[in-house]
């Protein structure tokens, strides 16, 4: 089967695959401007829907920070690694709603009846670590000498050839999809996506930066960095006119 082997800073994540039919998706969202954005720089999905199970897949994710290198080798593998989740997909998209919602409160509930004062220490020092980002990186803005700002980007690579450097500056987002997708129907043949793309938050504007061919084989790499000159989107749309 094609499989997705993913790793971060050279560390296995998972081998992820759905069978000989179906969708095998891995989102890649690098993050600007945004509250998210004080946490974590972005992360990365790796899921899928196996066609002949009926079954949406969900591998671990991660959370990702400046530095970061994620790898992707597009394989044909016997065996992947066990999803983290699975669920029916003939299940309502209401049904998946609510049994997400009673698992979150359940995972909050739990802790906090069992141990209450451990859960508010927890969620102060949440909030302390987050006004204490914002303060840094609102000082670090204003001390940042004119001229000297790095945006934050996202540097691709196919087969370690540079495909792109994408970035938006102060507000948005950058995401890099890799998609595996085999019908059911034998006379329809399988084939591959992959995309760089992004949202300006302040010109409302969908940024379009390619999308390479891709084949088994292949090693993708992305890396999270600061950069002070981003490649220009091959494609600018209105976000209106996007929909």
């Amino acid at each position: 089967m094609i499989a997705f082997r993913v790793s971060v800073n050279g560390a296995k994540v998972c081998t992820a695959g759905v069978g000989p039919a179906g969708v095998l998706t891995i989102i890649i969202t690098r993050r600007a401007g945004s509250p998210e954005a004080l946490l974590r720089d972005g992360d990365v999905w790796i899921g899928g829907l196996a066609s002949d199970r009926r079954e949406f897949f969900v591998w671990p994710s991660r959370a990702l920070r400046v530095g970061d290198e994620i790898g992707i080798e597009v394989l044909e593998a016997d065996t992947v690694d066990p999803p983290l989740k699975r669920t029916p997909s003939a299940e309502s998209y209401r049904a998946t709603l609510l049994r997400q919602v009673r698992t979150a409160l359940g995972a909050f509930a739990g802790p906090m009846l069992r141990d209450p004062r451990g859960q508010l220490a927890t969620l102060s020092r949440s909030a302390r670590d987050l006004l204490s980002r914002t303060a840094t990186a609102m000082a670090r803005r204003a001390l940042r000498p004119p001229g000297a700002r790095a945006e934050r980007a996202v540097l691709v690579e196919l087969n370690s050839r540079r495909v792109c450097v994408a970035g938006v500056p102060r507000r948005g987002h950058v995401m890099s999809l890799i998609t595996w997708a085999a019908p059911t129907r034998s006379d329809v043949p399988s084939h591959f996506w992959f995309s760089v793309y992004g949202r300006d938050a302040r010109t409302d504007e969908c940024l379009d930066w390619g999308r390479p061919a891709l084949a088994v084989g292949d090693h993708i790499s992305i890396r999270f960095a600061r950069s002070r000159e981003h490649d220009a989107p091959t494609r600018r749309r209105d976000r209106s006119l996007a929909r």
